[in-house]
């Protein structure tokens, strides 16, 4: 797969510094004028260290068995936060978005179902914009409307990629653009499927759409490929085996300004700028996670109980298609206040755990959050609060907050 990130020769220059937290860090300037900030030794993902925050429950609310039926959620799919502590939050299963004080009690409905003003015909993610209007994505209609806190619609305007995504992942930037990332292949699908081992090539953008203006424009981002791998059952029907531990590239939207672009197999991160310069790479001296025998092996002995031995000889292909490495990385996003969270792979049953970093890659320490392991737990960052959904042993959700200090 293509790597977004720039080469960089190393100056010969190089001066140590501490990071706000005490991290040891060296910095380097690149011949680019690139700054180059590296990390020989981040705490690891169990440790327990000052660097380290652990943030706890400190409000939970949402239960099954309660009268108040604004006190019961059907399908979580947003959480904001204004700076006082009044919370934002989207049933999608009911599609109407509920607003509780800082102590959870359920105050009014702002939006619900419908195709009037301020209504929306289904709606996956909301953003709350400067504590004074609130973003929802009516996908169905290919539209962001824009509501003030008593629900009355104030903006809209249409969608520069018509998409739809489990929770929506759209962007707004400090200067008033919309940010969706999109791409293209020039190759069509085919059918049936090719079998065995196959390559699609894609050209990866952003699109933007100006508030004040109403432009569309789009950055492209790179060129990369994916790999699938297709076998027929004993029906003869197409079937897809998953390659796993394959690396790929995140980019994400700095709202400030550019992007930050990473590969998975690698702990190296950089913030580019809408023409793909780079200004600042931050580097981690973490150790590399090999494929082992032992790993191939399980992949095909758990596919054959799954699948059956029938597909045995297919699963040893795609066992040998695996990297010689894990991903270290396992995703990255900027929060409300311009903060990097760069999360590391950790064990299935671990706890989600982030390094947090300024534009300039300072190192800000690492959070780890217990109640963030479910693999269905979705969290928001609002005003230095971790927001969440977490759910009880029977499937419902609820409502969590964690100050992070």
């Amino acid at each position: 797969m293509t790597r977004p990130l720039l080469v960089v020769v190393l100056a010969s220059a190089v001066s140590s510094c501490v990071a706000e937290s005490g991290s040891p860090a060296l910095r380097e300037t690149l011949p680019n004028g690139a700054l180059l900030v590296r990390y020989p030794d981040l705490p690891a993902i169990d440790d327990t260290v000052p660097e380290v925050a652990e943030p706890q429950i400190d409000l939970q609310f949402g239960h099954a068995g309660t009268d108040d039926p604004n006190l019961v959620f059907g399908e979580v799919r947003g959480i904001q936060a204004a700076s006082d502590g009044t919370m934002y939050v989207l049933d999608f299963q009911a599609t109407e978005v509920r607003v509780y004080d800082p102590e959870g009690q359920y105050l009014r409905t702002i939006a619900r179902q419908g195709e009037g003003p301020g209504e929306v015909a289904e709606a996956n993610g909301i953003i709350l914009s400067g504590d004074t209007l609130l973003w929802m994505n009516n996908y169905p209609r290919g539209v962001i409307v824009g509501i003030d806190l008593d629900g009355v619609e104030l903006r809209r305007f249409n969608k520069p990629v018509r998409s739809w995504g489990y929770i929506w992942d759209g962007v707004f930037d400090r200067r008033g653009r919309y940010w969706r990332a999109t791409g293209h292949s020039d190759e069509g699908p085919t059918w049936p499927p090719r079998l065995g081992l196959s390559s699609t090539s894609w050209r990866y953008y952003y699109k933007s759409h100006e508030l004040s203006t109403a432009t569309v424009d789009s950055v492209f981002l790179r060129e990369g490929s994916v790999r699938s791998y297709r076998y027929e059952d004993s029906n003869g029907l197409p079937q897809f085996l998953p390659i796993l531990h394959e690396s790929f590239d995140m980019v994400r939207v700095n709202p400030s300004g550019g992007f930050w672009r990473a590969n998975t197999a690698e702990y190296r991160i950089a913030r580019t700028g809408e023409g793909g310069d780079t200004l600042v790479v931050i580097e981690a001296g973490l150790p590399e996670l090999p494929v082992t025998d032992q790993d191939r092996a399980d992949f095909i002995e758990q596919g054959v109980e799954s699948w059956g031995a029938e597909i045995r000889a297919e699963l040893e292909e795609v066992a040998a298609l695996m990297p010689d490495v894990k991903p270290i990385l396992a995703g990255m996003f900027v929060d409300d206040e311009g903060v990097l969270w760069v999360r590391r792979v950790a064990p299935t049953d671990a706890p989600a755990f982030y390094d947090r970093y300024t534009e300039d890659g300072d190192y800000l320490g690492s959070v780890r959050l217990p109640f963030m392991s479910s693999p269905a737990s979705r969290m928001w960052i609002q005003h230095g609060t971790v927001y969440g959904r977490i759910y009880d042993e029977v499937g419902i959700p609820s409502i969590v907050r964690a100050p992070l200090s």
